[in-house]
């Protein structure tokens, strides 16, 4: 999310957050129900604060939010504990990666090419995580900036790549506490006329490297010039921003076998009069890999909420026609299921074992949430407990029975009292004076 926010949008919302969604996280069922739960999807749990990301190492879990880092005890996957806080309140620490010892966490630029800044966090004692070097990114003043999203890129964990600017920043880390940038490159990710952005980087289990971004998904090999990445395959003009798969950007993937799993995010409509308000967009996408020796990677499939496929007639596009968030955003796959966070929607659990034809298996939409991501428990031998990255909550603990594996095709309801009265509210709000109808204000 966020990255078309301007810099003091950022600012103000970073301390808002903070201020607003601080929260002590001892493990605690909520009071309040959620707005819907399919039968086979449990919550076990409740873990109050903010998050926005997290990852894993042995049976810890380190999740970032607005306050900073905490690591949680995953011993027992379905009781996580609050082992260790390293307060560093910032926007907007998702999807947070480490490799080895290393974590590291990139905060968004202020303005153009200014004011990113990369902490690299020493979690060798997972109970004691320390900053051990802070890098600022960037500093031209010029284009937009990378910042957003970090990613280790070698598996050796000595070069990182940066992405939410025009251009990919690659970071020298093998020394940890002296990180140096070696430079910036286009990406074919970024090639958008509409938006010239990448989002994010995942390296799959050949050694592929996947950006994805306003250009679409692209495929590169590393080579021994780290400014200079071979280019393997894109999606081409399908997934360019603007296309049916790509409203906004292709924000983030994982490739499982020969299907190449995205969401695209689309959480602001400014195609729409007026922009912005209750039409939030996004899908979870299929895409073929097989041809990528031949530099093609075709679409496949795409998935939509109940919410968003109500005026779209099974069109490949989506268009929601309440809440703001209704895009999806970070997921992860496991044997068959991806669980998708989905902003104010929740968790859809969706299988692609067809990825040409992917179905919904389970779903949790909590109350008051924004769920930023969900993320399968690596220490869960069973495979069915699910952790999610919740803005407002903090982090939900839910089982999926058999990890939706033997779950029957589902739909989440849409109650009629989510709706008000579009067509009397579309004329009651005018643009606010500094940041239009991402802030409406009543008429008068």
């Amino acid at each position: 999310m966020g990255a078309v926010v301007g810099g003091r949008a950022i600012r103000w919302l970073a301390a808002a957050f903070a201020l607003a969604f601080a929260a002590p996280a001892s493990a605690d069922l909520p009071a309040d129900p959620p707005l819907a739960t399919s039968s086979n999807v449990h919550l076990l749990t409740h873990i109050p604060g903010n998050a926005a990301g997290m990852n894993f190492k042995g049976h810890y879990a380190f999740v970032t939010g607005w306050t900073g880092l905490q690591v949680l005890d995953i011993a027992n996957p379905g009781s996580p504990q609050l082992a260790a806080e390293m307060p560093l309140p910032h926007f907007e620490n998702e999807d947070v990666d480490l490799c080895g010892d290393t974590l590291i966490i990139v905060n968004d630029r202020e303005a153009k090419d200014l004011g990113s800044v990369m902490y690299v966090v020493s979690i060798a004692n997972p109970l004691t995580p320390f900053v051990e070097a802070i890098l600022p990114l960037g500093l031209t003043g010029n284009g937009r900036g990378s910042g957003h999203i970090a990613n280790f890129v070698k598996s050796n964990c000595t070069q990182a790549w940066i992405d939410g600017g025009d251009h990919v920043e690659v970071v020298d880390l093998t020394d940890p506490t002296a990180p140096r940038s070696l430079g910036k490159f286009e990406s074919a990710a970024s090639n958008s006329a509409a938006f010239r952005v990448s989002h994010d980087t995942e390296r799959d289990s050949t050694g592929t490297v996947w950006n994805v971004g306003g250009g679409g998904a692209a495929a590169y090999k590393l080579t021994s010039d780290p400014l200079a990445p071979k280019l393997l395959a894109t999606t081409g003009a399908a997934g360019a921003n603007p296309s049916p798969y790509n409203d906004f950007i292709l924000h983030n993937s994982q490739r499982r076998g020969q299907t190449l799993l995205i969401t695209e995010e689309d959480y602001i409509d400014t195609d729409e009069v007026p922009p912005g308000g209750c039409r939030g967009q996004g899908k979870f996408e299929t895409w073929d890999t097989s041809g990528l020796g031949t530099g093609s990677i075709r679409p496949m499939d795409t998935w939509e909420t109940e919410l968003n496929g109500m005026f779209t007639g099974g069109a490949v596009d989506s268009k929601a026609p309440v809440t703001v968030n209704c895009s999806s955003h970070w997921f992860d796959a496991k044997s068959g299921v991806a669980a998708v966070g989905w902003y104010e929607q929740g968790v859809r659990f969706l299988d692609y074992r067809t990825p040409t034809d992917i179905k919904q298996v389970g779903y949790y939409i909590p109350a008051d949430g924004s769920t930023w991501a969900a993320y399968w428990s690596p220490t869960d031998t069973t495979g069915q407990i699910v952790y999610t990255a919740d803005a407002y909550r903090g982090v939900d603990v839910l089982r999926i029975d058999n990890g939706g594996l033997t779950g029957k095709k589902v739909a989440a309801p849409v109650p009629g009292s989510w709706f008000g009265s579009p067509t009397l509210d579309s004329t009651t709000f005018a643009p606010g004076p500094t940041f239009g109808f991402v802030c409406p204000v009543l008429k008068a």
